[in-house]
C-alpha cells in the first residue's frame, strides 16, 4: 500500500502567509491536507521568474524576490519545528515520515536567481537549497527554456549553464530539467554523472505542450535512473480539457509514462499552488483518490509504492550524497 507520498514541486511559499501559517489562506498544500495525504516529503519552490524581468538577471532585485519567499520558508519551519523538519542530505530522508514528522526539501525555481558566478551556487546551497530548477519560461545565464520555436528549442545550455550543472553535482544538489528546452535536457543527460529529474513534467505525446516531455526523453531519463513528477496543472495533462484536471487523465498520462519509460521513472511533483483550473486532486489530501484510480487501471501495489516515494527516494539520496 502506499503508505507515504514525496512531490518534487509546489508553489506555496507564494502564497502563504507571511507567519508561515500553513492552514490560513488560499494555498492548496496546507499542514492539514499534508498529514491527510500522507506526504512525507514536501519540495517547497522559491520561484523567481529572472528572465521575465531581464533587468532582474544582472541586478539585486532577484535576490530580493528569493529572500521574500526565503523568509516565507523560515517562518514556515520555525512555527511548524515539531513536525517539519529540511532536508539538507540522504541521511535526512531517514526521517521522512517517521513518527509524523514532514522533510522539507527547499528548491529553486529558475536558477537564473544564482546570478552568473560559479561561487553563488555554494552560496544558495549554505542557505539550504537543494534542488534547482535550471530555467523558467524565459532564458537565463544557465541556458534555455521550452518553446514553440523549434529554432529557439534547440538552443541548451550555457557554457555557464554546464558549469552550473557540474558544481551542482559536486555539491550535493538535484538538478531539475522541467521548463527546460530540448536541447537542455540532452545536454544535462551527456553531462550528468548522477540521476537528475523533471520534476513537475508529463508526457508530450500525451498532451502537446511543450512543457512536457517527449518519448525519447522519457527513456533517457529513466536509462540515467532519474524521475518525472506528475504535473496536475490542467494544461499538461490533457489537450482540450477546459481547465479540469481530472484524475483519468493523471491515469493516462501515468500508463503512457510507464510504458515507455517503466515504473521507476514515475514520481509525484503535483505543482500545486503553481496552476490553475478545477482540481479533482484539489491538494495533498487528496492523493489517494489517485492511487485508488490507479489501482483500479492495474497498476501493481509495488510500482504505486515506487511512483508515490521510493523512486524519488532513490534519486535524491544518490543526488544528495
Amino acid at each position: 500500500m502506499a503508505g507515504k507520498a514525496y512531490d518534487l514541486h509546489c508553489d506555496t511559499l507564494m502564497k502563504m502567509a507571511k507567519n508561515g501559517c500553513l492552514d490560513e489562506g488560499t494555498a492548496m498544500v496546507t499542514l492539514s491536507g499534508l498529514r491527510q495525504g500522507g506526504v512525507a516529503l514536501q519540495c517547497f519552490a522559491d520561484f523567481v521568474p529572472t528572465g521575465m524581468f531581464p533587468r532582474f538577471c544582472r541586478g539585486p532585485l532577484s535576490s530580493l524576490m528569493f529572500r521574500k519567499l526565503y523568509k516565507n520558508y523560515r517562518a514556515m519551519m520555525a512555527r511548524y519545528s515539531d513536525v517539519l523538519f529540511p532536508v539538507l542530505c540522504a541521511a535526512d530522508l531517514d526521517q521522512a515520515g517517521e513518527d509524523g514528522k514532514i522533510g522539507v526539501l527547499l528548491t529553486i525555481e529558475d536558477g537564473g536567481v544564482m546570478g552568473n558566478r560559479l561561487e553563488n551556487v555554494r552560496k544558495y546551497c549554505d542557505m539550504g537549497v537543494r534542488l534547482v530548477t535550471l530555467t523558467w519560461n524565459h532564458p537565463n545565464f544557465i541556458g534555455h527554456p521550452h518553446s514553440g520555436d523549434p529554432e529557439a528549442m534547440a538552443k541548451g545550455l550555457t557554457d555557464y549553464g554546464r558549469q552550473v550543472v557540474g558544481e551542482m553535482e559536486r555539491l550535493g544538489m538535484v538538478i531539475d530539467v522541467s521548463h527546460g528546452s530540448d536541447a537542455l535536457f540532452f545536454q544535462v543527460a551527456e553531462l550528468a554523472k548522477k540521476p537528475f529529474v523533471a520534476s513537475h513534467s508529463n508526457a508530450r505525446a500525451v498532451c502537446g505542450h511543450t512543457r512536457n516531455m517527449r518519448d525519447d526523453m522519457i527513456r533517457l531519463l529513466a536509462d540515467k535512473g532519474g524521475v518525472m513528477g506528475l504535473n496536475i496543472g490542467p494544461d499538461f495533462l490533457a489537450e482540450g480539457s477546459g481547465g479540469a484536471s481530472r484524475v483519468e487523465d493523471m491515469v493516462r498520462q501515468i500508463l503512457h509514462i510507464r510504458k515507455v519509460g517503466g515504473s521507476g521513472v514515475l514520481a509525484l511533483g503535483s505543482d500545486f499552488d503553481g496552476v490553475r483550473g478545477d482540481f479533482e486532486i484539489a491538494g495533498p489530501q487528496d492523493w489517494p483518490k489517485l492511487a485508488d484510480a490507479l489501482r483500479k487501471a492495474g497498476l501493481p501495489e509495488e510500482e504505486l509504492e515506487g511512483m508515490w516515494w521510493m523512486n524519488a527516494d532513490r534519486v535524491l539520496r544518490e543526488a544528495l550524497a
